[in-house]
């Protein structure tokens, strides 16, 4: 038979010192499982917006933490972080492929759509070109002729005469429209207050003609009917941008 020393206690017990005898019954509790939980089921947020999937890296790290090794009893917690880590996995990673290919196609949009432009300027349709400069619900009705519209007003004709003048056009107009542009870059898509823009360098392929590099940013307008499309914002030639190294 056990003596009384063997038995271990159920219950805590009053120690000699004036505390607490934990009883090793009791497993640990692991709130950082609980919370990878909760930010696991949060990272279906991602899908939505991009910079949501912060939360399921928050979750991931958690998660980890919570299944680091234990020596006797299994922690209360473990269970909620194994479910916390594959929702994270699995939104996370759905979101950053909703996301890529979102991007990826508006990349692949803006840069034929620059293509359009730059050729629609070389033929000297400048007209046009102004038109897709304008944003959706400042562009003229299709039916209505575009020369009859700028020659209506001295006002008018007086803003084509000046986009016709402009350097960049003048020197499109010269390399003549057909020219495969080629890009220096990978065209860039980001946000900026909300609305998606592009950043494209295109270099012309005859380095012996002007311009030899265009900067072009293109921003995403949704028209009165809902539908999205590309304008140009700014068409001119590449000059590097000037940085101090440092400042004293």
């Amino acid at each position: 038979m056990p003596t009384d020393a063997e038995i271990k206690p159920i219950v805590p017990m009053m120690g000699a010192e004036g505390g607490f005898e934990e009883d090793e019954s009791v497993p640990p509790l692991r709130i950082s499982g609980f919370l990878c939980l909760f930010f696991g089921l949060l990272s279906a947020l991602g899908i939505i917006g991009y910079p949501m999937l912060v939360t399921a890296v928050i979750a991931i790290v958690l998660g980890l933490v919570a299944l680091r090794p234990w020596d006797q009893q299994k922690p209360v917690g473990v269970t909620p972080a194994r479910i916390g880590l594959v929702l994270a996995v699995a939104f996370g990673s759905c979101g950053y492929f909703v996301h890529s290919m979102k991007s990826r196609t508006l990349a692949n949009q803006a840069e034929y759509f620059a293509r359009q432009y730059l050729d629609v300027v070389a033929k000297g349709e400048f007209a046009i070109a102004m038109e897709l400069k304008k944003e959706a619900v400042n562009r003229l009705p299709l039916h209505m002729p575009l020369m009859d519209h700028y020659q209506s007003s001295e006002e008018n004709m007086k803003t084509l005469a000046e986009f016709e003048s402009d350097g960049i056009n003048q020197q499109l107009t010269d390399v003549g429209p057909g020219v495969a542009w080629e890009l220096g870059e990978p065209v860039r898509v980001f946000q900026y207050y909300g609305m998606q823009q592009a950043e494209l360098l295109f270099l012309n392929p005859n380095s012996n003609q002007e311009p030899k590099k265009i900067y072009m940013l293109m921003k995403y307008d949704i028209d009165p009917q809902g539908v999205g499309q590309w304008r140009v914002d700014q068409c001119r030639p590449y000059m590097k941008r000037l940085v101090a190294e440092s400042i004293l």
